[in-house]
């Protein structure tokens, strides 16, 4: 039976008997992984917490036909800060359902892609754990839709015209079928689209180009409505990229305040 080590994030878990689970996780190496956590329902469990959704391990599995067998756990970050706040642990989990539906199990033939997912997500955790006020919660989800979807290959065109590749300087159209800005001269070339603001091209053009960890320009300026109107966008082209709406989604629409 052969046996391998990856980092990797829980993002889902579901039961399979009496005392065991399935993790579904992102693996630094493999993408998409599945494994067996036995006997992790037991109060004496070696797993035991580690196993939780949002926890970041250094693991060792036996590889199995269908699903691998969680050896050991080692939890690199549990990431306990997202645990005491809805708004912190409800987007991160959304995050986590982006992940399971584009991404698909043991691609270990694209490493480096792996490994910027992997990174993003982390990172991303990291910084929604520290987020001081729903802005800031915001502009980390933001910033993670605009890199994955970069990322798998459905990368957004926001500083030019998807037609005439004219740049964008004013009010332009949206398009969530094709992922990016159309002019107005151009705008009859394409359905499924919105109005939208030159300056919300600027800022997301502007986090598009800067590191997750670094702020940018607009961090400071922008405020709720800025952010979640950006949010919104960009669930919408996701959504219009699986053909299906996550499912978090509404539990985000509920818990909405104000």
């Amino acid at each position: 039976m052969n046996t391998f080590t990856t980092d990797a994030i829980n993002i889902k878990t579901y039961p399979l008997s009496e005392n065991d689970n399935i993790v579904v996780m992102f693996s630094k190496d493999k993408g998409l992984i599945k494994g067996v956590a036995k006997g992790v329902k037991k109060p004496k469990s070696k797993l035991g917490a580690r196993m939780q959704m949002l926890v970041a391990n250094k693991l060792m599995l036996n590889e199995g036909k269908s699903l691998d067998v969680i050896k050991e756990a080692q939890a690199i970050n549990p990431f306990n800060k997202l645990r005491y706040n809805l708004d912190k642990l409800n987007y991160s989990i959304y995050l986590s359902e982006i992940i399971g539906n584009f991404c698909k199990e043991n691609t270990e033939e694209i490493p480096e892609v792996n490994k910027n997912i992997y990174d993003l997500f982390y990172k991303t955790l990291v910084n929604i754990s520290n987020a001081e006020d729903r802005v800031q919660i915001m502009l980390s989800v933001i910033k993670f839709q605009l890199k994955f979807m970069r990322e798998i290959g459905l990368g957004l065109e926001l500083s030019h015209c998807l037609k005439c590749s004219a740049k964008i300087k004013e009010n332009a159209y949206f398009s969530f079928e094709n992922g990016g800005v159309t002019c107005k001269d151009c705008l009859d070339s394409f359905s499924g689209k919105i109005r939208i603001n030159v300056k919300i091209t600027g800022f997301l053009c502007e986090i598009l180009d800067s590191d997750i960890d670094k702020k940018t320009k607009y961090d400071a300026l922008v405020n709720e409505q800025v952010t979640q109107a950006c949010f919104n966008l960009l669930r919408k082209y996701i959504d219009t990229q699986t053909g299906r709406e996550c499912k978090t989604a509404k539990i985000l629409e509920m818990t909405k305040v104000g």
